[in-house]
């Protein structure tokens, strides 16, 4: 997962990519080419406000495994300031343990 930290940060652009709701549905097609050319979102509006987003599906992928790695961080962070932290020579101890026992089964298949 480290590409996802390769993701550069594209913003809207006012002029070029805030569209009404009416202008997106009849040139849909258009919009998500653009999407997808640009990586930059199109901001949609309904009734001269902001209504929603039209972004590139991969970007969003990527995006949503990027929040999921911060959420974990900051479980992992709580906890441990709770107390609930696994000392290193035992996370070490299992991870030999599960490697050796990885080798062992490539060794017997």
């Amino acid at each position: 997962m480290p590409d996802v930290y390769d993701l550069p940060l594209r913003r809207c652009r006012p002029s070029e990519d805030v569209v009404p709701f009416s202008e997106c549905r009849n040139n849909l097609s258009m919009y998500i080419n653009r999407v997808r050319e640009t990586h930059r979102p199109v901001l949609i509006t309904q009734n001269g406000r902001a209504a929603s987003y039209l972004v590139d599906a991969e970007y969003m992928d990527k995006l949503f495994d990027c929040m999921e790695l911060s959420r974990d961080i900051e479980i992992s962070r709580r906890e441990f300031a709770e107390g609930k932290g696994i000392p290193s020579d035992e996370v070490f101890r299992e991870m030999d343990e599960m490697i050796k026992g990885w080798i062992q089964e490539e060794t017997t298949t």
